[in-house]
């Protein structure tokens, strides 16, 4: 093979032109394939569809054509490349990893940049303040494709699939609202946790290394770190810890920024913060005194704060009679309506204390600790004060419960 077809054949594997080591750590397409058949495919398939693979182009491209068009010709382009692929003469010589990986190669890559375009967008647009969702019409059918899909990992078209398919839906549970410069510092975790409810395996492994790649510079230290431990307790590694190590590894040995740290210690007011309870009584965190108080400040509507339900469960269930009489779980809603909060408590069936501050992200509740998303955690010790801010998620549960013992030891 001249060296120019080679270039093809790597092109479309996936590989930079720069044969930099790429981040995915799998058994890499060159060496899985390499009957000259499918060499020649390649070399084929890189040669007339190579516009259709550059992410780069394709990314500008997105920028100045509208969506219905852009989902079409997105459309047009996986139809002739199955097209080119399913009548190619010696096809009945391809392998039958070989077929899954160039079906995956295709399918994937009009997936990727289907979800690229409202967040590639959406960040250009720096003004506003939201994502443009898409049409619901134009992702139905991602909800009957295998999400996690590890026979396609090799495909980079996959990878960056798993990349802004997280991205995307975790925008959705946000109602699309962007990640603000106060509230920046929970994209990662909030990105992670998303990751670890839908995928699995080696996808998985492999999301949490993009993430961390792609996010580090624009995260907290802590929150880093945080991750970075998550995908340090996947099998087999190291391989990704030394990718991110390399392209993270200063931002996880600072500390965090002194501003984050002012919070702390703030001592709470029970005149100036309030919240009801099931049976419609006010409340305050000063009854709570004397406990360690791990607040959660979540809404029924909200995916991601439904997603960490199942880890608190688990982390309750670590702690010994005598722990949990020192430790108070506050569930509190901003939801607006009652009966919808009731609906999903009961439907939840969360074991702690429950609270509901209505307004939504005007409640009293938002207001007093400055939330701009959710998921929110908070801890408080047994004296009334606020030590974390911003605490750790149910997930992260063996960080979150040396946390929590730490406090209840004091």
């Amino acid at each position: 093979m001249n060296r120019y077809r080679f270039t093809l054949f790597l092109f479309f594997l996936g590989l930079r032109y720069s044969f930099a080591q790429p981040l995915y750590q799998g058994p890499q397409p060159e060496s899985l394939f390499t009957n000259p058949v499918e060499k020649e495919f390649l070399t084929a398939f890189a040669t007339k569809f190579k516009a259709d693979f550059d992410a780069t182009s394709q990314y500008a491209k997105l920028q100045a054509t509208g969506i219905d068009v852009w989902e079409m010709n997105l459309f047009d382009a996986r139809k002739a490349q199955l097209a080119f692929y399913k009548a190619y003469p010696q096809a009945d010589q391809f392998s039958t990893a070989f077929r899954q990986y160039a079906e995956a190669s295709i399918r994937w890559n009009y997936w990727h940049l289907l979800l690229a375009y409202p967040v590639i967008r959406g960040n250009a647009q720096t003004s506003l303040a939201s994502l443009n969702a898409l049409p619901s019409v134009m992702i139905e059918e991602l909800a009957g494709l295998n999400i996690n899909d590890e026979a396609a990992l090799p495909a980079e078209s996959y990878q960056n699939f798993l990349f802004y398919y997280i991205t995307y839906f975790n925008a959705k549970a946000r109602n699309f609202v962007k990640y603000t410069t106060t509230d920046i510092q929970t994209s990662l975790p909030d990105k992670a946790s998303f990751a670890r409810q839908h995928l699995t395996g080696k996808p998985y492994q492999y999301a949490l290394a993009r993430l961390l790649v792609e996010n580090c510079e624009k995260a907290t230290p802590s929150s880093v770190r945080d991750v970075f431990t998550l995908l340090n307790a996947t099998p087999n590694s190291a391989g990704y810890a030394n990718a991110v190590k390399a392209r993270c590894g200063e931002v996880m040995a600072r500390k965090d920024e002194p501003v984050v740290a002012a919070a702390k210690k703030k001592s709470i007011s029970p005149n100036t913060f309030s919240f009801v309870n099931q049976a419609g009584e006010p409340v305050t965190l000063d009854e709570f005194k004397g406990k360690v108080v791990y607040l959660d400040v979540w809404a029924s509507w909200c995916g991601p704060c439904r997603a960490e339900f199942p880890f608190s469960k688990q982390l309750q269930e670590r702690l010994t009679k005598k722990q949990k009489e020192q430790i108070v779980f506050l569930y509190l809603s901003i939801d607006d309506n009652e009966d919808i909060w009731k609906r999903a408590l009961n439907s939840l069936q969360l074991q702690g204390e429950h609270g509901l501050s209505t307004g939504g992200w005007k409640s009293r509740t938002v207001q007093y600790f400055g939330i701009q998303s959710i998921p929110r955690y908070i801890l408080i010790n047994k004296n009334g004060q606020i030590v974390d801010d911003n605490a750790k998620r149910p997930s992260m549960t063996d960080a979150l419960l040396q946390d929590i013992l730490k406090l209840t030891a004091e």
